[in-house]
């Protein structure tokens, strides 16, 4: 369904050369690290080159394209390596972002069930709504989801989620904040 290789090679390769500033974004740019307080800790799913870990203190990257992260894995992977986390925060900005409804649910219960705490934790998103505006002719095979407000709402309340903000940020990209009930 998913082709690893693919997604690897285009972010890796093709997106690091094209996407180094994070500040083109208003939501999920660096403004976002001010959402965090200090003793809080965030899981950074698919950090790419891992930006936030300078900003966030207590900050852990995962993602299977970029040497940077902490692990350098998929986030199967790092869950079925790892015992259940209790983190605060998860920081989603566009790495939930691939496949059908099944595979983005199962992506969100790993996140809910197996990195975040079990009351209150938070997660901030950015995602490319089924758009393939990047540019580059290996990005029309990625399959991305059609993440619409809609959607948001309709997951975070399968996982007991509330979503308390919801906006287009830059780039065409949705932004939107959940809080566990």
């Amino acid at each position: 369904m998913i082709n690893q290789d693919k997604l690897n090679s285009y972010f890796g390769r093709v997106w690091r050369e094209r996407d180094r500033s994070i500040g083109q974004f208003s939501y999920t740019g660096w403004d976002l690290a001010n959402k965090v307080n200090p003793s809080e800790t965030v899981i950074d799913v698919g950090c790419g080159a891992n930006p936030f870990k300078v900003k966030v203190p207590n900050l852990i990257g995962i993602d299977p394209a970029f040497p940077e992260a902490d692990f350098q894995q998929t986030l199967e992977d790092y869950c079925a390596s790892t015992p259940k986390q209790n983190f605060d925060v998860a920081f989603i900005l566009g790495s939930i972002n691939f496949g059908d409804r099944t595979y983005i649910e199962q992506q969100v219960g790993l996140v809910v069930d197996h990195l975040l705490k079990d009351n209150g934790a938070r997660v901030y998103w950015r995602n490319n709504p089924g758009r393939r505006d990047h540019g580059n002719i290996e990005c029309e095979e990625i399959p991305f989801y059609d993440w619409t407000f809609d959607e948001h709402l309709r997951i975070a309340k399968i996982f007991n989620f509330e979503v308390i903000f919801l906006a287009w940020d830059n780039k065409n990209r949705i932004y939107a904040e959940w809080v566990q009930k």
